[in-house]
């Protein structure tokens, strides 16, 4: 996995991630701004790595994305690999 297909595949899981909180809390005001926040913190993040090859952000996020049940630990490990490089 590249660090490009890292991203992709970290933010594919935040999509669907808002998707299914979207539908399942749409009432609900605290979900989607904590889904912003996040969103906001994606974009910083991938900023940062193309900016300047600093993959702390990234890094970050995968633990995020790990901590909410949205990735597998073997695609958290694969994220991984991929960003080691870039540190």
């Amino acid at each position: 996995m590249t660090p490009r297909q890292a991203i992709e595949l970290m933010l594919n899981r935040m999509n669907t991630r808002q998707q299914f909180v979207g539908g399942l809390f749409g009432g609900f005001d605290g979900t989607t701004g904590n889904l912003v926040v996040q969103q906001r913190e994606a974009n910083l993040a991938i900023s940062l790595w193309q900016e300047k090859r600093n993959a702390s952000g990234l890094i970050n996020l995968a633990g995020m994305l790990l901590a909410y049940g949205n990735l597998t630990e073997v695609e958290y490990e694969q994220i991984m690999e991929a960003l080691d490089g870039d540190k």
